[in-house]
This record gives structure tokens, C-alpha cells and sequence, in this order.
């Protein structure tokens, strides 16, 4: 790069005063300070009898009593980090008992928890999802039946043990996906066909998705197993920008791709999102398989999927510090990232992110990107690759993942632009990023 000759100075002495404003005296980069901005509220406001609202909709489904009285009624659970998950499946359990049914709860998470039974109960009660909490039996078992094949030539599987009872009821989130856009994404008909289908079923409807369209298989594969008879219904939920339940639904098994695309419609506009269209730096303090599929959201980041227009920000690099103790050491999705911390290289098993990537035919999402062993360090390494930008002109979001996005830290350059920003409200004070002895730095967020 050039500089222009002022005051008598040589080139190199230009250099080493631009480099001397840019770092600090112990040799870093210089690294601005924070703002927290918060959301003022969510757009819709979260169900307040939650139990009561969810047992409401079921009856209204007006389910025969034949169907349930006496019968041993299978209740689908995924691994998504749900909001109010445990409340939600003890309403679905007691309601289910108080019209006489027999209800157990299984794991409905396809190749998730290392594809072994052991692991997805573990993620279950992680969950709080437990037979103490729950007074119900809970059956893992990585087991499936297979279906038969759709007019396409899929083969659809199932859980055996959902299979041998007397119905099936489903439980699951209603978003965006985040590998494809539709009518139906992530929902229902997708834990039916992907997450019971345990890993047969996902490695499947991931070899026709790629190559047919994620929603034609999908589709497809959940018909065959709603013709069957076998599954009764399911309970359709919408979170709000607060990771709050804000809607719930229930369906018959008939019924159930017509709510789906009406609960998709609703949930659209309430995916929380990073309220600017460009950033230097994304900062996220952990990613993980209870974040998201991908570990982070690729339409909240605008990595890894096809993007409407502004629908998520340009972002030159991401740091990626932690994963959460919920993945079980599954990182699948760090291959979106530039940068991550030592910590969460130690925590990867790359036995159980391989088979997820296997099973999603998905090969970018486990590559492993650079590792460095502090904040200090990577932050450098980030900077330096932005071209070591002078801390009044960072443009830096840190969020603790892409879930919880009601509570960002951003950069001065950015809170000056925060000013306009409908239902938001920016906090005024200034958090100093302190580094300790080893180079870390508490995320700004805690606390």
C-alpha cells in the first residue's frame, strides 16, 4: 500500500505511525469497545398458559376416542433446543393421559446424539426430557422399520418402537431450514420423514434431497408414512424473535402439510435476525447441534445456503469461541466459520461430526477452519486478515449464537447506526474488552 509523503516523513516512517495507531502498546491489534443493543419485545408475544393453550388445540382435533383409549400411544421428540421443551411434552403426555392413552416418548433426531440410542437419550434428558419429569416411559433405540418406497423410489424408515405402538403423535419447532427455502421446510413433515427415520432415514432423504430438492423429498417421504395410518397427528410450535412459544398448532395426520405451511408463513417474519446489512467481524460465543442443524443458523449468518435478498448480512469473517455441552462434542457447521478458539477444537469428536455430515451429505460443513489458543490471538488473526481496521472504524457484532439473537454487543461504528433501528433499544454504556493473563476475554454478553 501507498502512503503520501507529509511533513518531511519517508514511506516507512508513514507505515510504522498507521501501524502504531492500530495496535496497542502491548503489540495487539487494537480492538474497539462494545455496546449492548437489546430488543425493545418481540413482534408477537409469547403464549402465557402455555399447557393450557396446547392442550386446548389437541382437543380441538377432535382425535376418535377409539384412537387413544387404552391404546400405547408414541410421542416424537427432537434434538433442537426448543423453547420450553420439557413444558411442552409433559402437555402433550398429559393430555394424551387424561383421554385414557398410554404415552411414551422417543427420540425422533435421526443420526443426532453419534447415531446410537444411548446418545439421543442423553440429549433428551439434557432437554429435561426424562420419565421422572415426564411419569411417562422413555424407549431409544436406533432400530427402524422400513416403510416401503414412495412413487419415486424413496425408501421411508421408522423408529421400530414408534412403529409397534398403537399411533404416533409428533412434536416439533416450525422455521426456516436452513439448507433450502419452500412452502414446508423445517416442521412436521420433516421430523417424520428425517429424524424418525433415525439414520437410515436421514442419510436417505438426504441422498434424494440433494438431488431431487429438499422439500419434494421431504414431501414424498412423509406422505408415505401419513398414508400409513400409523401416525395420528402432531403439535406444531412458532417461537417468536425471544426464543419464546408464540403459536401452537395441532394437526391430524391428514391435515398436517396444510397447518405446516400456514405455521411456516407465521414463523417467516419472526426469525430473529442481525439488524445490519454489512459487518467486519461476527463474534458468536458457541455454535451447536441444539442451535441449529448446521450448528449456526446459514440464513442468520448468509453461509452455506441460497439467501433472499437482505435477508442476512454481509460479513467479511466469523470467530466461532465455544460449543455447547449440548452437542456432545457434534460441531457439525464449523466449516462456516474462518476462525475458532482452541477450547471448542478440543470438545470436537470428529466421530460423531462425521457421521452427522455423512448422514446430511453435507462435506463443507465439518472442515476445519484455523484454531488459536486465545481471544487475543484469533482476534489478531482476524483483524489483521480485514486489513487491521482502526478501532472507530470496526464493524463488530458479538452474539452469543444464532438463536439468541435479542442481545447483541456491537462495535461504536455500528451502535451510530443502531439509532434507527425500530424495536431496538441501545444501552449507552461502554464495555472495555479486558484480556486476563492467558489472552481470553469474558464474552460481553454474560452478566
Amino acid at each position: 500500500m501507498a502512503y503520501p509523503y507529509k511533513s518531511g516523513l519517508t514511506s516507512h516512517e508513514l507505515r510504522t505511525n498507521v501501524r502504531q495507531k492500530i495496535m496497542n502498546s502491548d503489540g495487539h491489534i487494537a480492538l474497539s469497545n462494545f455496546h449492548l443493543l437489546e430488543r425493545a419485545g418481540p413482534s408477537r408475544p409469547a403464549i402465557r398458559e402455555l399447557a393450557g393453550e396446547i392442550q386446548g388445540v389437541l382437543s380441538a382435533t377432535k382425535l376418535l376416542p377409539a384412537q387413544l383409549q387404552g391404546r400405547l400411544i408414541a410421542v416424537g421428540v427432537g434434538s433442537r433446543g426448543i423453547a420450553s421443551l420439557q413444558e411442552i411434552v409433559r402437555a402433550v403426555c398429559d393430555w394424551l393421559k387424561a383421554q385414557g392413552a398410554k404415552p411414551f416418548v422417543f427420540p425422533a433426531m435421526g443420526s443426532h446424539g453419534g447415531s446410537t440410542a444411548e446418545g439421543q437419550r442423553r440429549i433428551l434428558e439434557e432437554y429435561g426430557i426424562t420419565s421422572e419429569a415426564l411419569e411417562v416411559e422413555l424407549r431409544c433405540s436406533m432400530d427402524v422399520v422400513n416403510l416401503g418406497a414412495t412413487p419415486e423410489g424413496f425408501q421411508v424408515f421408522a423408529d421400530r418402537n414408534a412403529w409397534e405402538s398403537d399411533g404416533v403423535v409428533v412434536i416439533n419447532r416450525v422455521k426456516p431450514h436452513t439448507d433450502f427455502t419452500g412452502k414446508i421446510e423445517s416442521g412436521l413433515l420433516k421430523m417424520i420423514a428425517i429424524g424418525m427415520g433415525k439414520a437410515e432415514g436421514a442419510r436417505e432423504c438426504h441422498r434424494w434431497s440433494w438431488k431431487f430438492g429438499f422439500e419434494k423429498a421431504i414431501r414424498a417421504m412423509a406422505g408415505r408414512a401419513l398414508a400409513s395410518g400409523k401416525i395420528l397427528g402432531g403439535l406444531a410450535v412458532v417461537e417468536n424473535e425471544c426464543h419464546q412459544i408464540a403459536a401452537v398448532r395441532a394437526a391430524l395426520a391428514q391435515d398436517m402439510p396444510e397447518v405446516e405451511e400456514e405455521m411456516l408463513k407465521l414463523a417467516r417474519p419472526l426469525v430473529a435476525r442481525i439488524p445490519f446489512p454489512k459487518l467486519h467481524l461476527l463474534i458468536v460465543d458457541e455454535l451447536g447441534k441444539n442451535i441449529s442443524g448446521t450448528g449456526m443458523d446459514t440464513k442468520i449468518i448468509g453461509r452455506g445456503v441460497e439467501l433472499e435478498p437482505g435477508e442476512a448480512p454481509a460479513i467479511g469473517l466469523i470467530y466461532v469461541r465455544n460449543l455447547t455441552p449440548e452437542s456432545g462434542g457434534n460441531a457439525l457447521g464449523i466449516g462456516m466459520a474462518d476462525v475458532m478458539h482452541e477450547r471448542l477444537y478440543r470438545k470436537i469428536d470428529l466421530q460423531k461430526m462425521y457421521a452427522n455430515a455423512r448422514a446430511s451429505m453435507n462435506p463443507p460443513m465439518p472442515r476445519l477452519p484455523i484454531y488459536l489458543p486465545s481471544d487475543r490471538e484469533a482476534l489478531d488473526f482476524a483483524l489483521g486478515a480485514l486489513g487491521s481496521p482502526e478501532p472507530g472504524e470496526q464493524r463488530l457484532a458479538w452474539i452469543q449464537n444464532t438463536l439468541n439473537l435479542n442481545r447483541l454487543a456491537i462495535s461504536p461504528a455500528l451502535a451510530q447506526e443502531a439509532a434507527g433501528l425500530a424495536g431496538w433499544r441501545l444501552d449507552p454504556r461502554t464495555l472495555v474488552p479486558n484480556f486476563d493473563a492467558d489472552g481470553n476475554v469474558p464474552s460481553p454478553l454474560k452478566g
